[in-house]
């Protein structure tokens, strides 16, 4: 497993489709575990939190990463297979794995450059750039998985956010209308 990691930094393109040929499962869970437990942990040392808090906050972030990476793989796959013939859904959620892994260095060098006081007013940039350089990260597996242009990889990327944050809205707009119906019925 940790061999894949070495060879994904060594030969990038090669051990991409490796990897979406075999679809390693544990490396990806591997991935999606470091990484929710790198964000409670920056989280955990900026604020006091007790243990029992630190593992909820850990399984939640650790489902919530799970899941909107699953939905992810599935929208897009059903792109690519649309558009190209070549989707794997099994194999992206893998690479969605690999970037957490990414995110989890991100973290560190945030954590690292926010030691400085001048700095730390701008933490919210820091999160947003973290996420978009996971973006890029995904972007650049993707393209080098499913041998696509830019330009298609990143329609691939949007068209699969599109159901995302609809399905994010209609969750908060139930929840708003539950609680109307709580507080006026």
């Amino acid at each position: 497993m940790f061999s894949t990691l070495f060879n994904f930094v060594l030969k990038p393109s090669p051990t991409i489709n490796q990897i979406m040929q075999e679809r390693k499962l544990k490396l990806a869970l591997l991935g999606y575990c470091v990484g929710a437990f790198s964000i409670v942990l920056a989280h955990g040392l900026t604020t006091e939190i007790s243990i029992i808090g630190f593992i909820l906050r850990f399984l939640f972030i650790l489902f919530f990463n799970v899941c909107i990476s699953f939905f992810f793989s599935a929208t897009a796959h059903l792109f690519l297979e649309l558009t190209t013939g070549r989707g794997r859904a099994a194999g992206l959620f893998v690479l969605l794995g690999l970037s957490e892994f990414a995110k989890t260095l991100l973290v560190a060098f945030s954590l690292i450059v926010l030691s400085i006081p001048a700095l730390y007013a701008y933490k919210g940039l820091f999160v947003f750039a973290i996420l978009l350089l996971q973006l890029f990260f995904v972007l650049y597996m993707m393209k080098h998985a499913y041998g696509l242009n830019k330009t298609m990889t990143f329609f691939a990327l949007i068209i699969s956010f599109v159901p995302a944050i609809i399905c994010f809205f209609a969750t908060i707009f139930i929840l708003i209308s539950a609680v109307f119906l709580l507080i006026f019925a």
